[in-house]
């Protein structure tokens, strides 16, 4: 066997990547190689089933080799029909354009009750792979938005801490859809009430919150929030004039800072002084006499 029937196969997250690892390591060009591309890159769903792209690559037969040849892409070996996906079962062929990658496939026209639909039965396909028993109901559907309600056994693993869980499931249903038709319309998921529950919650510490800013003339930090719970906050504390809020940090996951307004501050910071001076006072001065000194009647 010469070192023209070596194979080297080679993995990266792009065909283009594979291929030009490939042929660094044969120190070749495309017009000297046969190219095989074995498995595409697939990104999975929440995760699961994710997979780089794989090629194999060998020399060309001297003979055949030349500059101006075209690059040769050879046909898959043949494997059974259980380990061949979707996007495997056609002819090899090299990689897609870029500008097609990052356009995607076309996305069609929907109306609204369509893709309530299309939401609901993707959410149950979601949690049967979770392994959560559950039953999802379209709860509200118009031009606004689709609410999907869920009702099960497993609410609370469903909602996660503060519900990160939650929100992950609904901005996984907005991104399918929004990939899939134009002008998609917002996806709520909601359990057990959840958001009224926990809209009631964080406007109660909003307005407690605010109300120590005030009392204490300086700023308070809430724990870092997802973008939904941040706003509920800024919305709780707006019409305040004695305290603004503002986000701090940079992320998804960020902190929430409320700051009493500039004159409740400084009023603030010069009463303090004056009640620490106070309180340090040395006892026997108070009363206009010294400590060991009698009081004349």
């Amino acid at each position: 066997m010469t070192s023209n029937d070596i194979w080297i196969e080679i993995t990266a997250a792009t065909v283009e990547h594979a291929i030009g690892e490939g042929l660094e390591k044969l120190g070749a060009s495309e017009t000297e190689v046969v190219i095989e591309v074995i498995s595409l890159p697939r990104s999975g769903l929440l995760g699961l089933g994710a997979r780089q792209a794989k090629v194999r690559i060998r020399r060309k037969p001297a003979e055949s080799s030349g500059e101006s040849a075209a690059p040769q892409i050879a046909s898959a070996p043949a494997r059974s029909a259980q380990s061949i996906d979707d996007d495997e079962s056609a002819a090899p062929r090299t990689a897609a354009p870029r500008e097609a990658e990052d356009n995607g496939p076309p996305r069609a026209t929907a109306t609204v009750e369509e893709q309530s639909r299309e939401a609901l039965g993707t959410l149950n396909q979601i949690l049967a792979l979770m392994g959560e028993k559950t039953e999802v109901r379209v709860a509200a559907s118009d031009e606004e938005g689709v609410e999907l309600e869920v009702k099960g056994d497993g609410s609370g693993i469903l909602i996660g801490r503060h519900g990160q869980t939650l929100d992950a499931l609904e901005y996984l249903i907005n991104r399918l859809l929004a990939r899939r038709y134009k002008d998609a319309v917002p996806v709520q998921i909601d359990t057990e009430s959840y958001r009224a529950r926990r809209r009631q919650q964080l406007e109660r510490m909003a307005l407690s919150m605010g109300e120590q800013a005030k009392r204490e003339g300086k700023r308070v930090t809430l724990e870092p929030m997802a973008p939904r719970d941040r706003r509920i906050v800024h919305l709780a504390l707006k019409d305040d004039p004695l305290v603004s809020t503002r986000s701090a940090g940079t992320g998804y996951m960020r902190a929430l800072e409320i700051v009493p307004a500039e004159g409740r501050r400084e009023r603030g910071s010069r009463e303090r002084p004056q009640e620490r001076s106070q309180e340090r006072e040395p006892l026997g001065q108070q009363g206009g006499f010294k400590r060991g000194q009698k009081k004349i009647v």
